[in-house]
């Protein structure tokens, strides 16, 4: 399992009976795992019926090809809010997908990886 935290802002962000959820978006024409990550606060009722869980101590799920890259990382989840719009956000990498997809490590030797 993946070594996620969430801050207190996240977890005092999410409502009653919602998940953050990473989802995947394909980007690559060519090759159905070229993509990249989205955070979002989702209903646990509209969950995915493939979505994995990520966490077995937070709230936590991800999309079948996302949970196969962030399987065993520590990822921090923040919220920021944004007027009144909840933002969730990770410390993933921006290109974070791509690496994923190109075989290249998300974190450097300073992670523990």
């Amino acid at each position: 399992m993946s070594r996620i935290t969430l801050t207190p802002a996240a977890r005092e962000a999410l409502r009653d009976g919602e998940v953050v959820f990473f989802d995947w978006h394909v980007t690559g024409l060519c090759c159905a795992d070229a993509g990249e990550f989205s955070v979002r606060a989702l209903s646990r009722a509209r969950l995915p019926r493939r979505a994995r869980p990520l966490s077995r101590s937070e709230p936590v799920y991800a999309h079948p090809i996302a949970w196969l890259h962030l399987a065993d990382l520590p990822v921090t989840i923040d919220c920021r809010p944004l007027w009144r719009w909840r933002r969730f956000t990770s410390d993933l990498p921006p290109d974070a997908g791509l690496r994923c997809c190109l075989g290249r490590p998300l974190y450097g030797p300073l992670h523990g990886r």
